[in-house]
């Protein structure tokens, strides 16, 4: 019983920093560091758009020294001043505008290449010769296991 409890306890550690120990994020931050030509430079364009409402008031006035249409406009801004009789109409516009904002933010991506034949027969040939290593010394023993029971 203790000899499990001290195994557990020599055991768990190594286990969970095994588990934990790299992360996707880490590895691919290794990589890129390794290799700098993995990396690419790419710029997103963002486009955004802001409404600017229109502004319109109105107002009257009682005034007898105008005696004719004054229309006053600069850029988006149009007031007219207008007499009729006793009464003079004020009235002032300013015409809708959209503002478009293009930003430009610089990423980075990562460049993915497809192996070929050759290396990907490359990165599995350990794999390759770890297993016909196992199928040689599984075909020896049972060899050795067939003399034995001959005799």
């Amino acid at each position: 019983m203790k000899n499990r409890l001290f195994l557990l306890h020599c055991i768990l550690p190594f286990l969970v920093l095994f588990l934990i120990a790299c992360s996707p994020e880490k590895r691919l931050a290794r990589l890129v560091d390794l290799h700098p030509e993995l990396k690419q430079s790419d710029t997103i364009t963002i486009r955004d758009t802001i409404s600017i409402p229109m502004i319109q008031a109105d107002t009257v006035l009682h005034i007898d020294s105008l005696f004719d249409t004054v229309i006053i406009e600069k850029d988006r801004l149009q007031v007219s001043v207008l007499r009729l009789h006793d009464t003079l109409y004020l009235q002032g516009k300013c015409k809708a505008d959209t503002v478009i904002i293009e930003k430009k933010v610089p990423v980075e991506t990562i460049v993915t290449v497809k192996p070929d034949r050759v290396d990907k027969l490359i990165t599995r040939l350990p794999w390759l010769v770890i297993s016909f290593i196992a199928l040689v010394l599984l075909v020896l023993f049972l060899l050795q296991s067939f003399k034995r029971l001959k005799k």
